[in-house]
């Protein structure tokens, strides 16, 4: 199952091994990945399926932004993951 726009991801290999992204599309077989602040949506890493772990979760404004089209900003993915971050740190 291909995980969707606005999904987050950590990343299982690389220099960011542990860090979190937001997912923002694909392109030919590497899926896109913003944090908002190094990799921002203008310029997203690229990263293949085997080297990234999809977390089951999502932002749902991220994710209505996407369907629908909306502009969604830096600031947007960056709430997402700290809000994310800091909904699991507390569990």
């Amino acid at each position: 199952m291909r995980a969707e726009k606005g999904w987050f991801a950590v990343s299982a290999a690389g220099h960011d091994k542990g860090k979190l992204y937001v997912i923002v599309g694909w392109q030919d077989g590497y899926y896109l990945l913003a944090d908002g602040k190094r990799k921002t949506l203008e310029r997203p890493k690229r990263k293949k399926e085997k080297h990234l772990r999809v977390v089951h979760a999502q932002d749902d404004a991220l994710v209505t932004g996407f369907k629908e089209q909306k502009p969604v900003r830096n600031e947007d993915v960056k709430r997402a993951i700290k809000l994310y971050q800091a909904k699991v740190l507390t569990k």
